[in-house]
């Protein structure tokens, strides 16, 4: 089965308050995951919002994660600053360099 990546675009209330919460959600997401969770990349868009990838070894784990971590209390600091999620979706990669 190939990897997962879950790509979210959405705007922050303090983009800088949600990064200071970020290194707390990826500490938990390679606890919890262990090598299900390869990676995650954040950035701006030119409008202003902003864009999630994070990289799974398979749906089932990118499902997962996406239902368990908005509640979990350590990740409570990255996601209380998100506000209007414009796009979430998941997706198997079919190539990589």
């Amino acid at each position: 089965m190939p990897p997962t990546i879950e790509y979210v675009r959405f705007d922050a209330s303090d983009p800088d308050l949600l990064l200071a919460g970020r290194e707390s959600l990826i500490e938990v997401l390679r606890e919890r995951y262990g090598s299900d969770f390869l990676g995650a990349h954040l950035a701006r868009t030119d409008d202003g919002s902003l864009m999630d990838f994070l990289i799974w070894s398979s749906p089932e784990a990118a499902a997962r994660a996406a239902e368990e971590m908005p509640r979990h209390e350590r990740t409570q600091g990255f996601f209380r600053q998100i506000g209007h999620v414009h796009e979430m979706r998941h997706g198997a990669v079919l190539h990589t360099a």
